[in-house]
C-alpha cells in the first residue's frame, strides 16, 4: 500500500493555488533536501505512520545514494522515536531518472528497471515503510516492496494524474492520505518563507 501526505499537482495540467506551488516546491526541494523542506514533509508524514514503532528504509535516488531520503528518514524518527532506520535496499546499478526519462518523452522506469536488491540481514518485525518524497506511478515503491520481501511506501506528495488507475493496478487505495486543511496550507506556506 501506498500513503502521502499531499497531492502534487503539475503546472502542465492547469495553473497552480497558491499552497500546490508551495507542495510543488517541497517536493523538489525534498531531493536536495532543503532543511525547509523536510520541516515541511516530515511532520505531515508523521501523522500517516501512526507513531507506531516501525523500520524506516530511504528509497535510494537513480543515482544510488539514499542521503535525500536518508534526511526524510532521520526526520520521521525525530517525531517517532520507536522508529528505527536501515538502508535495506540498494541499487545494482544507476539508472535513468524517471523524471529526466519523461522529459525526454518516455515512460518511467518499469518495476525490473529500478534494480533493486535487499542489502541487509533479518530485522526485528515491525511495519517496515519505504520512505520516499514523492509517488508518481507506484512503480519505484513496488519495485522496493518486491526485492525486500515486504513494505508499504510513505512519499510526501502523490503526482499521479492515474491514483483510481494505480490504486486498482496496484491493490493499493489511499485511505489513510489526508488533504491539506487550512492549517497544513498555513503551515507550508510560512515553512517556505522562513
Amino acid at each position: 500500500m501506498i500513503h502521502y501526505a499531499t497531492r502534487y499537482v503539475s503546472p502542465r495540467s492547469r495553473p497552480l493555488t497558491e499552497s500546490e506551488k508551495v507542495i510543488r516546491r517541497t517536493a523538489y526541494d525534498l531531493k536536495i533536501p532543503t532543511p525547509a523542506a523536510i520541516a515541511v514533509a516530515a511532520p505531515l508524514m508523521a501523522v500517516l505512520l501512526d507513531r507506531e514503532p516501525c523500520w524506516l528504509i530511504p528509497i535510494p535516488s537513480s543515482s544510488g545514494g539514499t542521503d535525500a531520503n536518508m534526511a526524510l528518514c532521520r526526520a520521521l524518527k525525530h517525531i517517532i522515536p520507536d522508529a528505527r532506520i536501515v538502508v535495506g535496499i540498494r541499487r545494482v546499478h544507476p539508472v535513468e531518472s524517471s523524471c529526466a526519462r519523461r522529459r525526454r518523452g518516455l515512460l518511467g522506469l518499469s518495476v525490473e528497471q529500478h534494480a533493486f536488491v535487499r542489502c541487509c540481514g533479518p530485522m526485528l518485525r515491525l511495519p517496515v515503510w519505504f520512505v520516499d518524497n514523492v509517488v508518481t506511478t507506484g512503480a519505484t515503491l513496488k519495485a522496493a516492496h518486491l526485492a525486500f520481501g515486504t513494505g508499504d511506501g510513505i512519499a510526501f506528495a502523490d503526482a499521479s494524474s492515474y491514483a483510481l488507475i494505480r490504486a486498482s493496478r496496484f491493490g493499493c487505495v489511499n485511505q489513510r492520505a489526508h488533504r491539506l486543511d487550512s492549517r497544513s496550507t498555513m503551515r507550508l506556506t510560512n515553512a517556505n518563507r522562513g
